[in-house]
Parts: C-alpha cells; structure tokens; sequence
C-alpha cells in the first residue's frame, strides 16, 4: 500500500492544490492568514524546485471580504456575498502575490464560471492559457468569480471547482486542504476511537456514506463539508487523477510527498481517459435534461446507440443546439450525457416520434439522432 502511494507521487508532474476558507480565513479576528499564505509560498515553491508544476484554487475570498464589511457569517443575500468577494478577493491576491514575489515566482489570477466549461472552445482556450502559464512557471491561482456568479452560471463550490481544473489541465495530483486529518470511519468530533483512512483504493458506496458520518458540513465562513470534497475526489479519480485529502493547518503540499503518515490518499484509476470525454463526464455543467423510456435506456446501454426522438419521454429545462444536457431514466436517475443536436423548443415538437415523423415536422435536413453516439457517455 506504501509503495504504491510512493511509486504514483513520485511519477505526479502536474499538481492541484485547493485551499479552503477556514484554512485560509481567520474565523476569529477576520481577515487573511498571511503566516499560512507565506508557508504555503514557501511549500509550493519547493514543489516547483522539484520538477512538479503546480496549480493553486483558492477560497478565502468572500470570507476576506466579510471581516472588511463587518459580517460575522456569510450573508444570505446574493449581493452583499457578491460585494464580500468583490472586497476580499483584492486582499487576498494581494496577499498570494507579494508571498510569491519574495521567493521569485510570478503568480496569475484566473476568475472562472460554470460557463468556461460548458462552451467547448472557451475550455480549449483555457487549457492553452494554463499550459503557457505553466512552461513559464507562473502559478495559477484559481477562484470562482463569486462577485460575478449567479446561480445559472456557477461551478459549484471550490470542491468541485479544483476537481473540474484537475480534470481539464489533466494534472496527476489533487490535494485538497480541509481543517480535518483526512477520512474517517466515524466523526471524530464525537467518537475519540474514530479511525483515520490512509489509504482508499477505490470511492465506493460505503466510502461516499462516510461523508455523513464525518460530520462536517460547512462553517460560517466556509461553504463545501466532506461530500462535497469526496464528490469531487471521486470525478478526479474515476479520471486517472489520484488525490490527498489533508489537513491545512498540519501540513504543507510538499510534505505529502515526504511522509505517508499525512492525509487521505485515494488512487487514480489506472487507465486515464481522455480530454473529450474527461470534459462530457466530469467537468462541463448541463445545461438542461431529456427523460427517456425503457426502449432508450436498453439501446443505450446493450449498443451503445446513438438518441433518438423516438426514445424521449420528456424535455426539461431550456438549452440550445450544441449544448451539454443530461439523460435521464425514468426514475430520474442520471444515465449519460452528451451534446443535443436539437434545442429543447424544437426537441419537444419531436419527442416520442420516429424519424419518417420528426422530417415531415422539422423538414428533410433535420439531423437523425438528438445525442449522436460520438458525443455521448454513459455513466
């Protein structure tokens, strides 16, 4: 078990390393944490002298702001959070830059939205972005652009976020600071004999039920618990990525690499698979659904068919031609997604009708299948 977490460290080129709120925060005196913003400079650093590159995804911003704006906890209205983020993510870049300026390395700001992902040229764009910024050695650092985002156009929280990076910069590593050790079998808060999980092969059922028995759920400050964390871990897994869960305020990034005492580590599956197919599965948001009927779900999943209008049972949510949506069972149950040749106005004037139906309503040129084989993943 040792070797193996040694053996794939020692391979990891590319690393992203996602911060949390409270590590990042001072929940008590409000503001940033400049001493762990200058150990995490210093660490990073050591990362880079040794041959890794390194990605950084930040929170902290809106929980900067607050302790500028006077809030105890995280407002519920959208604009004042928007106006927190505004007014921390300043202090906070400001921070992250000067650290990173002592020790000689040029660091970035990249603000991102759900809608990076969805639009296919705009996330190739991004990776070139990243990959320049890499060669050159500049460090990335990463946030949601909360004084920005609605609900329409966000990623998620930051959990799910630094996972999305990981998959569309294909990097090797995940490392996800909490204020917890790692996984436990039980909440250590209130069972003292819980045990720490060093090592998870494989995110099963029971390794998801663990997030509720963990017990953390989010702070005043912070927004994602541990589901979310393992969530996103289980997408940059099921990648190819492996990942670390560890605790901020123990450990700095390059000490996973130096102890196999810290953290929670979880392999990647062996076998990476593709940008295209990263991007359909894990990273992009849909942008609406389409219920199917027995009849689909059978040819989906036997033959690895194309959809077809015949097999549509119903159509939710508005989306447009070349949009990212989800198919769905019907129980709800989430079976594939793939890229609608049909906006969902003209979908609903198909849905259930065979292809000699679809072209006396739609016209000759209307394409055959509404999820061509090609841009389809079964899940």
């Amino acid at each position: 078990m040792s070797e193996l977490r040694q053996k794939i460290l020692d391979e990891v080129k590319r690393v992203v390393i996602k911060v949390g709120s409270r590590v990042l925060v001072d929940s008590d005196r409000g503001g940033v944490r400049l001493d762990y913003i200058r150990r995490l400079a210093g660490s990073i650093a050591h990362l880079m002298n040794n041959g890794k590159e390194v990605v950084l995804v930040t929170s902290g911003a809106v929980g900067a702001g607050m302790a500028v704006l006077g809030y105890t906890k995280k407002p519920a209205v959208m604009a004042e959070k928007q106006a927190c983020a505004a007014v921390g993510q300043i202090d906070l870049m400001h921070a992250y830059r000067e650290e990173f300026r002592k020790l000689n390395i040029a660091a970035g700001q990249i603000l991102l939205s759900a809608d990076d992902f969805r639009d296919r040229s705009r996330y190739k764009n991004l990776q070139n972005t990243f990959q320049v910024m890499l060669s050159k050695k500049i460090i990335p650092i990463v946030n949601e652009n909360d004084s920005v985002a609605v609900s329409e156009i966000k990623v998620g929280d930051n959990d799910k976020l630094s996972s999305d990076v990981a998959l569309f910069i294909d990097a090797d590593l995940l490392l996800i600071f909490t204020d917890e050790d790692g996984l436990y079998d039980d909440n250590p808060k209130k069972n003292p004999n819980a045990r720490l999980l060093h090592f998870v092969p494989k995110i099963t059922p029971e390794i998801m039920a663990l997030a509720g028995a963990a017990g953390e759920t989010g702070s005043a400050i912070s927004t994602g618990g541990m589901k979310s964390k393992l969530e996103s871990i289980r997408a940059a897994v099921n990648s190819g990525c492996s990942a670390l869960l560890g605790n901020g305020f123990k450990v700095l990034p390059h000490e996973f690499f130096e102890s196999e005492t810290h953290g929670t580590f979880f392999a990647g599956n062996a076998k990476k698979i593709g940008s295209r197919h990263r991007w359909l599965s894990f990273v992009s948001t849909p942008r609406g659904a389409v219920v199917v009927d027995d009849g689909a779900v059978k040819a989906l999943r036997e033959k690895h068919s194309s959809l077809l209008p015949v097999g549509i049972a119903d159509v939710r949510k508005n989306f447009a031609r070349g949009d990212l949506i989800e198919v769905l069972d019907a129980s709800g149950n989430r079976l594939a997604r793939g890229i609608s040749q049909y906006a969902s106005s003209r979908l609903s004037l198909i849905q259930g009708k065979k292809t000699a139906e679809v072209r006396t309503i739609l016209g000759k040129e209307t394409p055959e299948e509404v999820i061509h084989k090609n841009d389809l993943v079964l899940f």
